[in-house]
Order: C-alpha cells, then sequence, then structure tokens
C-alpha cells in the first residue's frame, strides 16, 4: 500500500472515530434526555393517580390518564385492573412497593407491542403502574440513529477524499525523490534535480538530496578527473624506465660508465614513480582528512618540519613568527605535510642553494625562495592537480604537492595562495580559519 492511500485511510479512521463518538455522545444525550421528559410527564399524573385509586380498585374515567396506561396491583400482588393493551409484567420490586405511600420506581419494560415507559407507585393497600409507550422515543432514537451512521460514513469518505488530495501534495516532493533515486541506481546518473523550493521536511530533504547528488557528481568528476591525469602522467616515467631497460637489454656489453649512468637513472625513475604512486594513493583515498583534530602549536609544527627539511637538504630553513607561539586546533600532520609540500615546492624551483625562508604570522604560513618564480599565466593554477609549468616539465616531481597543499588548507576553511617574491622567485603559501590563540 502507497504512503498517499496509508495517509487518506488514517484520516478516514480518525474522521471515523470522532464521528462515532461524537455520534454515541449525541445519541445518549439524546436518549436520556426523551426518558426524562417521558418520566416526567409520569411524574405528573402522580398526584391525581394517588387520590383516584385509594379506596378504590378501578379506574371511574380516563380523566388525567388520557394519553398513559395504568393498571392497579392489589394486596396480594395480582392486577386488578389495566388500561394497557398487553400484559405489563409485575416484578417482585414492583410488589414490594405495596404499602409504602410515596414510594416509587421506574424501569422500562418490553412487551410484544413494542417498549413501555413505567412508573410504580406504592399506596396504602395497593400500587399503581402508570405507563407510557416509548414508540415514539425510539422511533426518534432510531432516525437519529440512523442519521449519525450516514453522516459517520459521510465524513469517513470526505475525510478520505481530503487525505487523498494532502498526501498527493505532501508525497509528490517525496514521489519525485524516489523516482529520482530510481533513477540514478539504474542509469548512475547524477545531474538530475527534485528540489522544489520548499521549506517543510520535505522541501528540506529534497534540497538535501539535490546536495548530495551534486557533491556525488563533484567526486566522480574529480574521481575521473584524477585518474585521467594520473595515468597522463605515470606514463612519462614509465615510458622512460622501458626505454632505459630496453637499451641494457639491447646492448648487454655497454662501457660501465654508460650502464651505470641507465641505472642510476632507473633508480631515479623509481623514486619519482613511488612518489607519484604514494601521492596518488594518498589524494584518492583522502586521507588527509582521517586524523583527528587536536589543540597544537602552529609556530613549533613548522619549526620542526623546517629542522628536519634542512637536515635533509643542507640549507639553512629559518622560520620567521610574530609571536612565541601560536595556539590552534586541527590536523597536525596534516598541517606539517603542507608545508613540507611547500618546502619540496621551493627547494625544486630554486637551486642557488639560499637560505628558503618561512614566515607564520598568525594562521597564515608562508614559504619564499629565490628561484624562478611563477610565470603569470600559471599563478592560478600551481595548485591544479598533476599541473606543471613548462619550466618544471624537465624537473623531478608529479604536479600534485600543491594541490596537497589547498586540499589540507580548505580541510581547514582556508586557503591556499601562491604570488611572485619581490628581488625574483616565488612566495607560495596557505592561510587557515579560525583567529590564532596565543
Amino acid at each position: 500500500m502507497s504512503l498517499r492511500w496509508k495517509i487518506a485511510l488514517a484520516m478516514a479512521a480518525i474522521a471515523t472515530v470522532v464521528a462515532a463518538v461524537f455520534g454515541t455522545a449525541s445519541y445518549r444525550t439524546t436518549r436520556d434526555r426523551l426518558l426524562n421528559e417521558v418520566d416526567e410527564s409520569l411524574l405528573v399524573i402522580e398526584r391525581a393517580i394517588d387520590g383516584r385509586v385509594i379506596g378504590r380498585n378501578s379506574f371511574p374515567d380516563r380523566g388525567p390518564l388520557a394519553g398513559f396506561d395504568a393498571q392497579i396491583i392489589g394486596p396480594d400482588g395480582s392486577v386488578r385492573e389495566s388500561t394497557f393493551e398487553v400484559a405489563i409484567p409485575v416484578s417482585d420490586a414492583d410488589r414490594a412497593l405495596i404499602g409504602q405511600p410515596r414510594s416509587s420506581r421506574f424501569a422500562t419494560v418490553s412487551t410484544d407491542a413494542g417498549q413501555y415507559r413505567i412508573r410504580t407507585i406504592g399506596l396504602e393497600q395497593a400500587a399503581v403502574q402508570v405507563g407510557r409507550s416509548l414508540d415514539e422515543t425510539n422511533r426518534i432514537l432510531a432516525s437519529l440513529r440512523t442519521r449519525t451512521i450516514l453522516l459517520a460514513t459521510v465524513v469517513a469518505g470526505v475525510a478520505a477524499a481530503v487525505g487523498l488530495w494532502i498526501a498527493g501534495r505532501v508525497t509528490a516532493s517525496l514521489r519525485r525523490l524516489t523516482e529520482a533515486a530510481e533513477h540514478v541506481g539504474a542509469t548512475g546518473r547524477l545531474d538530475v534535480s527534485v528540489g522544489d523550493g520548499g521549506h517543510d521536511e520535505v522541501g528540506r530533504l529534497s534540497a538535501a538530496f539535490d546536495g548530495m547528488l551534486a557533491a556525488l557528481a563533484s567526486s566522480k568528476d574529480e574521481q575521473q578527473r584524477l585518474v585521467q591525469d594520473a595515468g597522463h602522467e605515470l606514463r612519462t616515467p614509465l615510458t622512460s624506465l622501458r626505454t632505459n631497460v630496453d637499451v641494457l637489454r639491447r646492448f648487454p656489453e655497454m662501457p660501465l660508465d654508460a650502464r651505470r649512468e641507465i641505472v642510476d637513472d632507473l633508480h631515479t625513475e623509481t623514486e619519482e614513480l613511488t612518489a607519484l604512486v604514494d601521492e596518488v594513493v594518498s589524494v584518492a583515498s583522502g586521507g588527509i582528512d582521517d586524523e583527528p583534530v587536536s589543540s597544537f602549536d602552529l609556530v613549533a609544527a613548522v619549526r620542526e618540519v623546517a629542522e628536519r627539511f634542512a637536515r635533509r637538504t643542507d640549507r639553512p630553513i629559518p622560520v620567521r613568527s610574530d609571536r612565541h607561539a601560536t595556539m590552534m586546533s586541527g590536523r597536525r600532520a596534516a598541517i606539517q605535510r603542507a608545508v613540507s609540500c611547500l618546502l619540496d615546492n621551493a627547494a625544486k624551483f630554486d637551486r642557488t642553494g639560499g637560505p628558503i625562508e618561512v614566515d607564520v604570522s598568525g594562521v597564515t604560513v608562508t614559504v619564499s625562495d629565490r628561484g624562478i618564480g611563477i610565470a603569470p599565466g600559471d599563478v592560478d593554477r600551481v595548485f591544479d592537480r598533476f599541473h606543471r609549468s613548462a619550466e618544471a616539465r624537465t624537473m623531478p616531481g608529479s604536479g600534485l604537492g600543491l594541490s596537497i597543499v589547498r586540499e589540507i588548507a580548505r580541510s581547514h576553511g582556508g586557503e591556499a595562495f601562491a604570488g611572485l617574491r619581490d628581488g625574483g622567485g616565488a612566495v607560495v603559501g596557505f592561510r587557515l580559519d579560525g583567529a590564532p590563540r596565543s
């Protein structure tokens, strides 16, 4: 059963229950009121009946009994005289009222001719029963009962129709959402939209679904670009490796110096290929976000990377900071990796052997070198995956380092930047989100 019909049936059931409750209450109230009116009419003639039958065992004339029926119960409990068209049974409770003046009781009695409302009145030597037919009352109640059932049926039908209409409006977005999900599952296409601009829960769900599809589409596009770019970048070192291996196989008697040079090239190309594969795997797996967030000193973290890099490259890496310590919350290892990528990039383009300067200002880290700089047309592209300028194509590297820097910066709510250094060289760095805490 669809959600639309479930809502419609639920509304119909609720309406039926409400109509039944109010109909039952109305029926009982009307029944009690009609019986009270009959009882009050029986009370009115009690005095007249008392005076007319005391000392007699008969009704000399109908008089005030017009519209009513009555019968006298003698001292022995038998019926002495009756105006009822049918026999009215006398119960033990009725006989108990004989000899008890001013005592009385009401009862509803069923006979072959219908129901009667009976009032039994105790007298000195007898008891009298005055009754009135309930045929008219029962007809009114039967009519009320029929109208109540009819009204409940109509209300249930109207509620079901209204429920279908409301459910159709409510579930329209859900149906579109379901169709979109089925379409995505069947075709694998993510270029669908179901947002209806509503601000209710269904509208928010549709907007969230659109956002999820957009994120998946973006991730899929990035994945495809990564695979294509990685395939392109891997082809170059693999071709070089294959060429060198073929040379070794074709010329097994080549001079030792030439063989050593080819082996050195193979070693270098293998290291570059290993570094490229590691970076591709890191970018593809999203390992940057796996590290838990912690509080740490940004200045100390940068100095640690700079000292390690200085020992490895044997060149000075001075670190300047506008404060002794900058406490922040983030992924310490990821930020250190971003700094390491910046230093690797600077060392690759700055072959002077001079110092590579690192500045930490608040939550902004900048690395300056004295290399070949950045061409104006490449400033906006240096952070793209696998982008390598014309000058960098003859140098080692994968073109992923600066893209990793930008990804780490964005994962911390910041951004990476690049520009030219006054006096020559490049300035590349990143700024993180949030104010530093001293």
